[in-house]
C-alpha cells in the first residue's frame, strides 16, 4: 500500500514537472518569435533620378508630381529617414518611426537643388543622394544632361535634409566589358577589387571633402552587381548597399538584411500609392 503511494506520488511529481517543462519551452517560443516580429521594420525606399520641367519620363518627373509625393507620405504618416538611420537601427538598436520610408536619387542631376531641396525645407523631409562622382567633376563636358556642383552637394549635405552616398567615380557604365560594378568575364577577384576600390576611394576622398562625412551605404550603378561585390564593400567600410530591384524591405537585426536593399523607382505619370501598394503585396 506504502509503496503504490509512493509510485503515484513520483508519478504525479513527474507529470507537473513535465507539464512546467512543456509551459517554459511554449511560452520561450512565443516569446523568441513575437521578439522577431517586433524587431522587423518594413521599410519601402523610393528610387528618383531627375526632377525637370520638360523630357519627362522613365528617370525624370515634374516638380508637382515631387510636391505630391511629398504630399502624401505627409498626409500618410510617413517619415522620410537616411541611410544612416536605417543602419544604426540595425546596428546600434537605434529607434525608428512607425512608418519609415528612403527617398534615394541616383546619379546627382541638377534638379535635385533645383527643386527637390526647396520642397524638402518647405515639407520637412530628407533624401538619400548617390552622386557618381565623374558626372559631378566633368558636367560641363559631359552635358546631355545638366549635373550638380560639388558647391550645391556640400551645401544640401551640411542643410541636413539630404544625406549623400557613393555611386561610384566613374563605373556607371554599360557600354564596356563590365556593366556597373559588375565583375567581368574572367577577371580575377583580386583585379576586380583592386578597380572597384580604386573607383570607390576615389569618389569617397570627393564626398568627405565637401560633406565632411564618409559614406556608409553604396548605390550599384545601373543596378549591377556580382556576388563579390559586397565582399569587397564590406572590406572597404560599407554598412549597406542599394539596389535596383522591386519591392520593399523587411529590416531586422540581421546586418545582412542591409545589402542589396530592394527599391521602387518613380517614373513620370506613376500613381505613388498603387506603386506602394503593389510592392507591399509583391513582396510579401
Amino acid at each position: 500500500m506504502i509503496q503504490q503511494r509512493k509510485r503515484r506520488t513520483i508519478i504525479v511529481i513527474l507529470l507537473f514537472l513535465t507539464l512546467v517543462l512543456v509551459i517554459f519551452i511554449t511560452s520561450t517560443q512565443y516569446s523568441s518569435a513575437n521578439s522577431s516580429e517586433e524587431d522587423t521594420v518594413v521599410v519601402p525606399i523610393l528610387m528618383y533620378h531627375d526632377i525637370r520641367m520638360s523630357e519627362l519620363g522613365k528617370y525624370a518627373i515634374s516638380p508637382e508630381e515631387f510636391e505630391s509625393d511629398l504630399k502624401y507620405l505627409k498626409e500618410n504618416n510617413y517619415t522620410a529617414i537616411t541611410m544612416t538611420d536605417l543602419i544604426d537601427y540595425v546596428y546600434n538598436g537605434s529607434q525608428l518611426p512607425k512608418k519609415p520610408i528612403i527617398l534615394s536619387f541616383d546619379d546627382g542631376f541638377l534638379g535635385t537643388y533645383t527643386y527637390a531641396y526647396e520642397l524638402l525645407k518647405q515639407y520637412d523631409m530628407k533624401i538619400v543622394l548617390s552622386v557618381t562622382g565623374i558626372y559631378i567633376d566633368e558636367k560641363e563636358a559631359l552635358s546631355a544632361y545638366s549635373y550638380l556642383s560639388w558647391e550645391q552637394i556640400s551645401q544640401m549635405a551640411h542643410s541636413g535634409y539630404v544625406e549623400v552616398q557613393n555611386h561610384t567615380y566613374n563605373l556607371h557604365t554599360s557600354g564596356s566589358d563590365r556593366i556597373g560594378c559588375m565583375q567581368a568575364d574572367g577577371e580575377s577577384f583580386s583585379a576586380y577589387e583592386k578597380v572597384l576600390t580604386a573607383d570607390i576611394q576615389k569618389l569617397q576622398t570627393e564626398i568627405i571633402t565637401a560633406t565632411s562625412t564618409a559614406p556608409a551605404a553604396f548605390t550599384y550603378p545601373c543596378g549591377q552587381f556580382s556576388e563579390n561585390t559586397d565582399i569587397v564593400l564590406k572590406k572597404l567600410g560599407f554598412s549597406a548597399s542599394l539596389s535596383c530591384e522591386y519591392g520593399v524591405n523587411y529590416i531586422t537585426k540581421d546586418t545582412s538584411d542591409l545589402f542589396g536593399l530592394k527599391r521602387i523607382r518613380r517614373s513620370y505619370n506613376d500613381n505613388l500609392e498603387q506603386r506602394l501598394q503593389n510592392a507591399y503585396l509583391e513582396t510579401k
